[in-house]
């Protein structure tokens, strides 16, 4: 049907997965207006979502918090004042095409990733001195890098995948590499010395997977729904050993459960590390 240059008429295609399930779900099990009674109780300062408009191609941050919160504005990105509700969660997590956009006002808005090359930046506007992030990036060992994927020519499944990690994983890793430098930078400062911009170091602690998610995913590929099973294999996703784009499309039960055994696990085995970090 999409060969022939259009869809049943009427029938606009928005997304491959309907989301409306989990919107049901999170209406049940989320007490929205739980932000505003911890910001009300100086249990948290601000809450801050980011999403992209596609009428725009903007990466807007949407921030409900404490009066008095200075909103800030940088190319391509900027952050605006909010009562933050479930839209604003989904459009957050809207990966492209994948799931269909959420409105919000008269526009549209998908995953925040897609154009925020530096999402680290929120966090340090809102005044952030310590930054505690999980990464869903593999550290792969120098051995693991030189290791191929694949076979021949790349099939589909390959390009996706780098395509996907490009644009939703990298972009926290490099932000991460340049707060990283700049803490070494202003390390060089002689004491007392206050940077002319106002720079100031950032405590920054990454925790990553001890699992390769592309690898885990290629594992439980086999509980996809039929269709989405029927589209991998003609991406070719068999052909390569880490079909890393089936980490965004497999929302089924046994890989979500094993993907929360494993955030456990992890966040075990680096509990003192994390412990230290947050006691300052």
């Amino acid at each position: 049907m999409l060969g022939t240059g259009g869809v049943t008429p009427g029938f606009e295609v928005r997304g491959v997965l309907d989301t409306e399930p989990l919107y049901q779900y999170l209406t049940e099990a989320l007490d929205i207006n739980g932000i505003e009674a911890n910001i009300a109780n100086r249990r948290l300062r601000a809450l801050a979502l980011s999403a992209t408009s596609y009428s725009t191609g903007v990466t807007v941050t949407f921030v409900q918090g404490v009066p008095g919160i200075q909103m800030w504005e940088r190319s391509r990105r900027r952050a605006v004042h909010a009562n933050i509700g479930l839209n604003h969660v989904m459009a957050s997590a809207a990966l492209p095409l994948v799931f269909p956009a959420i409105q919000i006002g008269d526009a549209y808005y998908g995953d925040g990733g897609i154009r925020q090359s530096s999402p680290l930046a929120p966090a340090i506007h809102l005044g952030a001195d310590r930054l505690l992030t999980v990464s869903a990036r593999y550290p792969r060992t120098r051995e693991e890098e030189t290791e191929r994927q694949v076979v021949g020519y790349p099939p589909p499944a390959q390009v996706l995948g780098m395509l996907m990690h490009g644009v939703f994983l990298d972009a926290l890793e490099n932000d991460a590499e340049r707060v990283q430098r700049i803490n070494r930078t202003l390390a060089l400062l002689p004491p007392g010395t206050r940077h002319a911009e106002g720079l100031q170091p950032i405590r920054l602690l990454v925790l990553r997977p001890s699992r390769d998610l592309g690898k885990l995913s290629a594992s439980l590929a086999g509980h996809l729904p039929r269709p989405l099973r029927i589209l991998t294999r003609g991406l070719g996703a068999g052909r390569t050993t880490s079909p890393d784009f089936l980490s965004y499309l497999l929302f089924e039960r046994p890989y979500i459960s094993r993907l929360i055994e494993l955030g456990y696990e992890d966040a075990h085995a680096q509990w003192d590390e994390i412990a230290r970090f947050m006691e300052g």
